[in-house]
């Protein structure tokens, strides 16, 4: 007589407690994003992170992107609380939003991202960049080191300001919005930890929160009634809101109201104001221990464009350049990682996954897998030759996400860094000048903490 066969049990993820590594590991308390590195180290690929009443699956390797992110994607969705903090500043802007919502919202934006779009968009970044410029210029006539943080975040902010909202935003509001823009960014992050945490821990700000959303409301409506008011009175404009106010529903032939166009206004201002701003800071933080890559930038540019200012058109012939971004932005992706919920039971390397489970496939650990990337800590910005890159990954690398949510504003985050690094490659030489090696800090996205500054000498 045969035995029946014994159920074969199913295994049991790796975990950490975060509560125990919060008093254990320097690197959670300095909100270092190394932490995720070497629980990687510790765990392996797949490990549960437990926190309160919501653990979380992290995932480090690019075949746990593509699987959620692409293969199973309409099983796992944002529906997740740990988006919630993010909800309450872009309401139901793209990045947060989903289902028949998020995916008429993107018909109806995404002609705007397309190339002939961006050319005419191309024109106002250009114009944005050389008037920020010219507080660039001063500084190095007066010997003036820039904060690399400050600087960049300038810059980017001059260039969305005027892409975004062109003349409809005065100076008062621009640095209102910046200030405001840096607390509810951190703000954020002590949310989402929150979600992990129990409930007694304490989270200060929260009035303080609020009371800034309402004023970043008040100046984006304020914009938003300036907008329909030049609309109606027949001024054309190639910025994105007024762009965004003449679209449609292919369907129904709905327009946005005042309240989805201040949604999708403010995730595009995220996106093209502070991350591009950090991946440009980190590029020169990391060159400065690289001259031979300044070196080759500045030969790039020299030989494609010589005095000419830099287009749209000219971003094909300057691959170095978009090299050192590609490598900038995998060393410090904006967003760390990709948190979802599972909608439905799934399995993943084996573990079983149930129903309502956040899972969360970690960029940052993603940019790094020593499988993927030769030597994952150094800067290298040759390893996105074509001939390097033919057989890797496809989920290797994912600063702007993967799938069906890939960040919309991919194209022009892209343009807008390349235009950036040719501009100040053809104007300036920038060396380390006074401070200490910059650090990277989780806030809602990777962020500079310190940093050398910037010491910029004209060329010619």
């Amino acid at each position: 007589m045969v035995s029946p066969a014994t159920p074969r049990s199913a295994p049991v993820l790796p975990s950490i407690d975060l509560l125990t590594w919060l008093h254990s590991a320097p690197q959670l308390m300095q909100r270092d994003p190394d932490f995720f590195l070497t629980a990687r180290a510790r765990c392996g690929d797949i490990y549960l992170l437990r926190g309160g009443a919501s653990p979380m699956v992290m995932l480090g390797h690019p075949r746990h992107a593509q699987e959620i992110l692409v293969e199973k994607g309409a099983n796992y969705t944002k529906d997740s609380p740990i988006w919630d903090p993010l909800r309450s500043l872009l309401g139901n802007g793209l990045l947060v939003s989903g289902g028949s919502y998020w995916l008429r919202q993107r018909r109806m934006m995404q002609p705007q991202f397309h190339r002939q779009a961006l050319a005419g968009m191309s024109a106002l970044m250009s114009e944005a960049i050389a008037e920020e410029l010219e507080s660039w210029d001063r500084a190095a006539a007066e010997g003036r080191e820039l904060t690399a943080t400050e600087g960049f975040n300038a810059l980017t902010m001059k260039v969305i300001v005027k892409t975004l909202f062109g003349g409809s935003i005065d100076q008062h509001e621009i640095a209102a919005v910046g200030n405001d823009m840096k607390f509810v960014l951190d703000f954020i992050l002590q949310g989402i930890l929150a979600k992990s945490l129990p409930s007694w821990v304490p989270l200060p700000g929260r009035q303080r929160y609020a009371d800034t959303l309402r004023r970043l409301d008040d100046i984006l409506f304020r914009i938003i009634r300036r907008s329909r008011d030049a609309l109606a009175s027949g001024k054309v404009s190639a910025n994105l809101l007024s762009l965004l106010l003449n679209v449609s529903d292919e369907e129904t032939r709905e327009t946005m109201n005042d309240q989805q166009l201040r949604d999708e206004a403010l995730t595009l201002f995220l996106a093209g104001y502070e991350t591009t701003a950090a991946a440009l800071a980190w590029a020169y933080q990391f060159m400065f221990d690289r001259p031979d890559v300044a070196q080759k930038l500045h030969a790039e540019v020299d030989a494609v464009l010589g005095q000419r200012t830099p287009t749209i058109a000219d971003v094909s012939s300057l691959p170095y350049t978009k090299m050192i971004l590609q490598e900038a932005l995998r060393l410090r992706p904006p967003s760390f990682w990709t948190p979802r919920v599972a909608l439905a039971d799934d399995e993943i390397d084996g573990y079983p996954i149930k129903a309502g489970t956040t899972v969360a496939p970690i960029t940052y650990v993603i940019h790094q897998h020593p499988e993927i990337w030769e030597h994952p800590e150094r800067f290298d910005p040759e390893r996105f030759l074509p001939e390097r890159s033919q057989n890797r990954h496809r989920a290797a690398w994912i600063p702007f996400a993967l799938g069906q949510h890939q960040c919309i504003g991919k194209e022009y985050a892209m343009l807008e860094g390349q235009l950036v690094l040719a501009n100040l490659a053809q104007r300036y030489r920038i060396e380390a000048g006074q401070g200490r090696a910059a650090r990277a800090t989780l806030s809602a996205t990777i962020r500079m903490e310190g940093g050398r500054r910037l010491k910029l000498t004209r060329r010619r």
